[in-house]
């Protein structure tokens, strides 16, 4: 399962270029800038922690697999030997639970 531009962090405005230093400072041009153009001045962004750490919640989620071969190996083997017994209750409950959000 491929999650791609995630709340809108594809492509933004201006497509400034964000580096891998920890401060979560970032320069680039203003308003219509071209590269390669030099001003006397430059802009900068300071990202919150909040943002940082949505970032690298993001970068984490982009790097974990998709499917848990381990989970999936282990009930395989529970089901084809007859072990595995869902409870059925709890199935329902989860389900009429996911239907009340849906609603709300």
């Amino acid at each position: 399962m491929d999650i791609n531009d995630i709340f809108g962090t594809g492509k933004l405005y201006g497509q400034t270029r964000v580096g891998s230093g920890q401060s979560g400072e970032v320069s680039g041009s203003g308003k219509g800038g071209k590269s390669g153009q030099t001003s006397g001045s430059t802009d900068t962004v300071t990202l919150s922690g909040d943002a940082r750490l949505f970032s690298q919640a993001v970068r984490d989620a982009q790097d974990s697999p998709d499917v848990r071969a381990d989970r999936v190996a282990e009930l395989k083997a529970q089901v084809e030997s007859g072990e595995y017994q869902p409870d059925s209750h709890k199935i329902a409950e989860k389900m009429l639970l996911s239907e009340i959000d849906l609603l709300s």
